[in-house]
């Protein structure tokens, strides 16, 4: 905490300054934006952005495509000359933490006013103007940061660092471990911690962090099952079957929230598959199924994956229209919400081909497998095992129609 502290205080200006993120958002989202240019915006999370526009710029072309749901965006974000940064350290120079050169973070509840709202034709987005608001101009801004500087926490942080560096972080964990003995911010490291080596690769160290902050006993239902199911995955990940479906059965247990649940299923279901169970496999899909459609929007991506999962749970049943039908509408979805060349998109494309195999209908799969096949040699990083899968089903379907 000291590191990222002491960083700001050393983050001062004498002239405009300018600063870009790109992202996606929501169709509704862009139309409340552009209703409210010059009225004020207040972000909801970290908000990371840096100096270099073209690299935003290329960002967003190669990995985000604008749809009739989702639109892509380039926030450009001023701090004026004369802006004076407040008591609760609403900007932070993140750069050391960082891979991107210049970067900054802009803290939960940080305020803009939204100066302009303009389609860019040459980049195919939307150009958002912002200027960093200062709250000292508007006293009724007052309650609200004091509340945003009460639960700025040393955890926080550290949960924000892991995002961006979970080596870093790790460090960070470490130390707070030391200074705490409170029983729930151990915990909450230990996790960290976890989490941190989950994304290193260190499944080993990963799952000694997660079983210490088990152990510690939490009292509240849900820390438990976000225990077990990181467990659980862990365990999956090292093809420890067994117990990463113990460990997905206690997350199941303790979880009350319906998303949560609807997790447990799709992990459980996941489990099951691997071990050729394929009624139980489609048991727990259909499961989480009916909970995401209902808390979820019916155009959500968790919602395509469902209908691709059960389609192939079919195919293994041997149910191939019930199959087709679900994996048809995966990629209908797919198509809606990814660009056109997703790796998803192609192989949604390729399962739809592995059924019309089983069916002995040739021509179809041959149709599907060669778009699959043009879609995977156009990712980057090649996905060799996509690849490799795909000219074998090809070179089998040719086969059978000679």
């Amino acid at each position: 905490m000291i590191d990222i502290s002491s960083s700001s205080n050393k983050y001062q200006i004498s002239h405009e300054q300018i600063f870009y993120r790109s992202q996606i958002i929501s169709e509704e989202t862009l139309g409340r934006i552009k209703s409210n240019i010059g009225e004020l915006l207040s972000i909801n999370n970290f908000f990371l952005a840096n100096k270099n526009r073209h690299n935003a710029l290329s960002f967003i072309r190669q990995n985000v495509s604008s749809t009739n749901l989702v639109y892509r965006v380039l926030f450009e974000i001023k701090i004026p000359s004369d802006y004076k940064f407040q008591k609760q350290r609403p900007v932070i120079d993140v750069t050391q933490f960082s891979s991107d050169e210049y970067t900054t973070l802009f803290f939960i509840g940080s305020i803009f006013r939204i100066n302009t709202v303009i389609f860019d034709i040459n980049n195919d987005c939307w150009i958002i103007e912002l200027t960093l608001y200062d709250e000292r101009t508007n006293e009724d801004f007052s309650q609200v940061f004091a509340f945003l500087n009460e639960h700025h926490t040393p955890i926080t942080l550290a949960n924000l660092l892991r995002r961006i560096c979970p080596n870093s972080a790790k460090q960070f964990y470490k130390h707070l471990l030391k200074e705490n003995s409170d029983s729930s911010s151990r915990l909450e490291c230990y996790r960290g911690l976890g989490l941190c080596s989950y994304s290193c690769e260190d499944y080993e160290q990963a799952l000694i962090y997660f079983e210490k902050a088990l152990e510690m006993e939490p009292d509240d239902p849900l820390i438990k099952s976000s225990l077990h199911n990181s467990i659980g995955i862990v365990y999956a990940q090292q093809d420890n079957i067994d117990q990463a479906q113990t460990h997905f059965s206690q997350a199941l247990k303790y979880s009350s929230l319906p998303l949560h649940i609807a997790c447990a299923h799709y992990n459980l279901a996941l489990i099951y598959g691997k071990q050729c169970l394929f009624d139980e496999e489609l048991d727990h899909y259909q499961e989480a199924f009916e909970i995401r459609t209902n808390q979820l929007p019916s155009n959500h991506l968790q919602i395509a994956s469902l209908f691709n999962n059960i389609g192939i749970a079919y195919s293994n049943l041997n149910e191939y229209d019930k199959a087709l039908s679900n994996l048809r509408k995966a990629l209908e979805m797919r198509l809606k919400l990814l660009p056109e060349n997703h790796i998803d998109v192609a192989r949604s494309y390729a399962n739809i081909g592995a059924v019309y195999v089983k069916t002995e209908e040739f021509r179809m799969a041959l149709e599907y497998f060669n778009k699959a096949q043009l879609l995977f040699e156009n990712q980057q990083p090649i996905p060799e095992e996509d690849i490799q899968q795909i000219n074998q089903n090809i070179k089998i379907v040719n086969e059978k129609l000679q």
